[in-house]
């Protein structure tokens, strides 16, 4: 089943369902062997640890002490994989911005290179990251059960919303590579969150998670120059010319992917904590409750006739209108 929540299951039957699902797939590929491609097995596995790291963040209230322990070895089968993720980026990007390098360029390139195919993650590595994970997968099935409705929820949104409102605020006022780092791990947890919510609303959400993953992509990429620029520190024997003509390139990449970040950051947390989880709430109650029997449900961007004969024109649903105007009224509400 695809990792959101389902009106079908409790809130419970799903975090049990989606943590068994994620992680059972890492488990499986981190124990496949060296017949297959490391770099797949080490992608696979990091993408499954955030994704039930975000589920996690979620449901944290109702999970008591056990959220802190299984956070925890989450962590340590994620670090356990990033030697082989940094090595592998740092070379990969350097190909980006220097797609055809020639004379020391191109030395650059290749010492890069060579780095990335020595540091293979160790099977003893991939197997004990499966051991934390398995660990987790199998806690996952005592998780206690929360109470029912969106009170389970709701804080935990409302936390990923501020926290990455914040960070935000923080990269900007000032403009560490850490600070933005710091920003994108909070962006990506409110894009998975987006992904679990995307019932409540189907196109509204999915435009949204659309945007958050291109802040995220945004954000990643700007961390990836960083990655480059420390292993670039870490061979002061390269051409120094060579080397300063990637970090220009690496500055200005970066300068047009933070400027893209701003724009779609503003955007995306312009409203407050408060008032968006709010929103987000009013539509998982409309959901859970299910259509009324008179209200035959419709796709969104369809048609819908004009209730009486004073409005002739059809009204079409437009989701982004709606929303527009539920936040007006909020801003009313609160004015």
């Amino acid at each position: 089943m695809a990792y959101r929540l389902s009106r079908s299951e409790s809130i419970h039957q799903a975090a049990v369902r989606i943590a068994d699902e994620e992680l059972g797939e890492a488990i499986a590929r981190l124990r496949e062997g060296q017949a297959s491609d490391a770099h797949d097995r080490v992608h696979a596995a990091r993408k499954a640890i955030k994704r039930t790291r975000a589920l996690l963040r979620l449901l944290r209230d109702g999970l008591g002490a056990g959220f802190h322990r299984d956070n925890l070895d989450l962590r340590d089968a994620a670090r356990r994989l990033a030697e082989r993720r940094d090595a592998a980026v740092a070379a990969d990007v350097f190909a980006s911005l220097v797609p055809a390098p020639e004379g020391a360029l191109a030395a650059v390139g290749d010492r890069l290179a060579a780095v990335r195919d020595q540091v293979v993650a160790s099977e003893e590595a991939l197997l004990a990251a499966a051991d934390d994970l398995a660990r987790v997968r199998n806690r996952s099935a005592d998780w206690p059960a929360p109470a029912r409705g969106w009170s389970v929820l709701e804080p935990g949104l409302k936390t990923s919303y501020e926290q990455g409102r914040r960070a935000m605020r923080n990269a900007f006022a000032d403009p560490t590579p850490a600070a933005f780092h710091a920003w994108r791990k909070r962006v990506k947890d409110l894009w998975y969150h987006t992904q679990l919510l995307h019932n409540v609303w189907k196109c509204v959400q999915a435009a949204w998670a659309d945007s958050l993953e291109q802040l995220s992509d945004a954000l990643g990429e700007d961390h990836d120059l960083e990655v480059l620029r420390v292993a670039l520190g870490q061979h002061p024997d390269l051409d120094a010319e060579a080397r300063r003509d990637v970090l220009a390139r690496a500055d200005a990449r970066s300068a047009e992917l933070r400027a893209r970040a701003w724009s779609l950051g503003q955007r995306l947390y312009a409203e407050r904590p408060r008032r968006y989880v709010a929103r987000i709430g009013d539509y998982w109650e409309v959901w859970r409750d299910g259509e009324r029997p008179s209200a035959e449900p419709r796709p969104c961007g369809t048609t819908v006739a004009p209730a009486t004969s004073l409005s002739p024109d059809p009204e079409v649903i437009c989701p982004g209108d709606l929303v527009a105007e539920d936040l007006a009224e909020r801003k009313d509400e609160h004015a």
